[in-house]
Parts: structure tokens; C-alpha cells; sequence
């Protein structure tokens, strides 16, 4: 046989393996040494290991340098394994031996939450949930605040509110999903059009959020020049985007520019809503030598056209077959018509016209012009 399959490793020995491999990585995102830190459940059990640290706040996991004694969440809340970092070997000592190691289950959540698109995506829930707790807090009544938890109100007010809380007043809200259910159910309207999209397949994994209402863009895919192209829609559309892409690109570019279009466009439809008030159609043609033109319909019927032949095989790291398939990922998953025309001899400006042009296009389809539907069916 030309390979091997190990499997030389029973569920202890891979838990060992898990924790060490999740300690190595955290130590290097957060630029401190390994053995300062200690693995728990969770957070409680952190905290009772170290009860000299018991009243040190709950920090979530990002990618900026820490100092100790810190206390991290790594894991989501249905696995919330817990990181404590300490300062001297005698406290690393005391607290393992205070505590037993997490299952493997936990340290894999850990290791997984640690992926560029999980701690992505994590701050954008995060971003998301304090948006939404502070637009409810003023329905929740006098002295009400938010906490670790989520908010803490007076338990007197909550059968009035339509809610049950915890003995002390405390709404466990874990994530935004929990903190728009409760908008909802206090009858606050949204704010903003902002989505954010986790796509997960075997050849990529993906954060995307989008404002479009925003400005800026922060784009990571592995292929530099879709970097650029994407960063192109952002400033010409007149919105903030934000993606963070693992993908095979030591394969090809296809499923990396194929998926981040995907997610593209179904974090577009979700940030349109019900598209209330939007003008619905844009269209755009610009631009020197080579002219693209772009017409969208925000119709919620996904068809694409492109007219155009892009000469070469390549420009930088992006295969140029793949700039009509992103177009064709936009509509099918933005539920959008979208119609592409572009005309030209050099194919960097060719493409770079055809993404600028969507942008235009987009920027007008999606701009608020009153609270109709753009439809006499009353529903796109």
C-alpha cells in the first residue's frame, strides 16, 4: 500500500492529542506560551479551580494578544469549553489539579470555534446580539441591564412582559437568534439591514456578514484577486462587508470563488428582508476602454445572463471561466435577475468592470425610496 490510515489511537489517547492541539493553537492566537494554559468544561468550573480569579470577567476568543490572568470562552454554549491563562507554573499546577480534563467532544468544539470563518462568524453574533439587547432594553423597564448572560430585569415586571426568567431576573440570551426572538416578542421593529452567513462545505468554510447600509470591507478568501473583486462591490455598492474564507485553494480557486458567492448572495436576500420600500431594478455601464454593463431585478427569481468573452486563461490567481459562474452563484442564491454585458481586450479591466458594475447596480436596486413593495402582487 503507498498510504496509511492510523488507527493506532483509542478515545483517551485522541483526547490527549485534542487537548494538547488546542492549547498550541490558542497559546498562538493569543501570543502567550502553552503551558500557562488551563482547559476547563466550563466557565464555572474555571472559576472554582481558580477561586482567587473568581470575580475575573468572561472574555470571548478573538485574535489579539492577552495578558494574564484572563478568562476565556472558547466553545459555543451548548459545548463551552473554557480556557484559564494564569501567570506562574504554581497556579497552572493548582488548577489542573483542581479540575478534570474536558472530553473530547468539548476540546474538538474548542478546536473547531478557533477556525478563521468560527471566530468570524462568532464576532459577528456577538456584534449582533449587543446591537439587538440594546434596542430592546429600554422595553424591559426601570433598572433593567445587560449582564455576561444576557439582561437582567426586575422579576416583577416579567409576567407583565410575557416572560420567565431566572430567580434573579436574569434572560439567558446566548447568541442574536435569542436576542431577535426577544425583540420580536416585544414587538420592537429591526434596525438596519444588516445579514451574516456561516457556509460550511468539505471544500471551504466561510464567514460573511454584509450592511447594507455600511461602509467597508474586510475580505480574506485566498485568492487575491477576488479579494480585490469583492472589495470592488463593497465600495462601488455602497456597502460593509466583512468575509473570512478557508478553502482548497491549493486545488483551484473554483469552490472558494463559488461558495463566498453563494454565501454572497444569500446574505444579500436576507439583508433585503421583505425588500419593502427598495427601488428593486438597477442597472449600470461604465467604464474606459472596456465597457460592462450590469441589470439587476430584485425579483426573487434567480436567472443570470452574461454576454462576454474574457480572453486568457487567468488573471493573477483567478481562472477567468469563473467570473460568469460568480455572477451565476449570485442570482441563484440572492433570488435575484441578474444580467451581465461586458466588451473589452484586457481581461483584468474586463472582470474588474463587471464586479464595479454589480456594485453600481446593486447600490441602486437596494436603496430605500419609500415603505411599498416594489410590486402590484404585494410580495417579491
Amino acid at each position: 500500500m503507498s498510504y496509511q490510515i492510523d488507527f493506532s489511537n483509542d478515545a483517551s489517547a485522541q483526547a490527549q492529542k485534542a487537548h494538547a492541539a488546542l492549547k498550541n493553537h490558542l497559546a498562538a492566537l493569543l501570543g502567550v506560551e502553552a503551558a500557562c494554559i488551563v482547559l476547563a468544561s466550563c466557565p464555572e468550573d474555571a472559576r472554582r479551580a481558580a477561586p482567587d480569579l473568581a470575580g475575573l470577567p468572561l472574555s470571548d476568543v478573538t485574535a489579539e494578544r492577552v495578558s494574564a490572568p484572563a478568562l476565556i470562552r472558547l466553545g459555543p454554549p451548548r459545548a463551552p469549553v473554557t480556557a484559564l491563562v494564569l501567570e506562574t507554573q504554581k497556579d497552572v499546577q493548582e488548577a489542573e489539579a483542581a479540575l478534570a480534563a474536558p472530553p473530547l467532544v468539548l476540546l474538538e468544539a474548542g478546536i473547531d470555534a478557533l477556525r478563521p470563518a468560527a471566530l468570524a462568524a462568532a464576532q459577528a453574533d456577538r456584534d449582533a446580539r449587543a446591537r439587538v439587547l440594546d434596542e430592546v432594553l429600554p422595553l424591559l423597564g426601570a433598572g433593567a441591564q445587560i449582564t455576561e448572560h444576557g439582561v437582567r430585569i426586575n422579576p416583577a415586571l416579567a409576567p407583565g412582559l410575557g416572560l420567565v426568567t431566572a430567580q434573579d431576573g436574569t434572560l439567558f440570551i446566548p447568541d442574536a437568534a435569542a436576542a431577535r426572538a426577544l425583540a420580536k416578542h416585544l414587538g420592537a421593529r429591526a434596525s438596519g439591514r444588516r445579514a451574516s452567513v456561516r457556509r460550511t462545505t468539505k471544500e471551504t468554510d466561510i464567514a460573511l456578514s454584509v450592511d447594507l447600509d455600511g461602509e467597508g470591507a474586510r475580505v480574506d478568501t485566498g485568492v487575491k484577486f477576488f479579494d480585490h473583486m469583492l472589495e470592488q462591490i463593497a465600495r462601488h455598492g455602497g456597502i460593509a462587508l466583512d468575509v473570512t474564507c478557508e478553502g482548497d485553494v491549493e486545488v483551484d480557486a473554483h469552490h472558494t470563488i463559488e461558495d463566498v458567492c453563494l454565501a454572497l448572495g444569500e446574505a444579500l436576500g436576507q439583508a433585503l428582508g421583505d425588500k419593502r420600500g427598495i427601488a428593486r431594478f438597477g442597472f449600470e455601464t461604465p467604464m474606459d476602454e472596456t465597457r460592462a454593463g450590469v441589470w439587476i431585478d430584485l425579483s426573487g427569481r434567480p436567472f443570470a445572463r452574461f454576454d462576454g468573452v474574457i480572453p486568457g486563461e487567468r488573471v493573477g490567481d483567478f481562472p477567468v471561466e469563473m467570473c460568469p459562474h460568480a455572477f451565476r452563484s449570485l442570482a441563484e442564491s440572492m433570488k435575484a435577475a441578474i444580467h451581465v454585458s461586458v466588451d473589452g481586450e484586457n481581461a483584468h479591466h474586463m472582470i474588474e468592470s463587471c464586479f464595479k458594475a454589480f456594485g453600481r447596480a446593486l447600490r441602486m436596486a437596494a436603496r430605500i425610496e419609500g415603505e411599498a413593495l416594489p410590486s402590484t402582487k404585494g410580495v417579491l
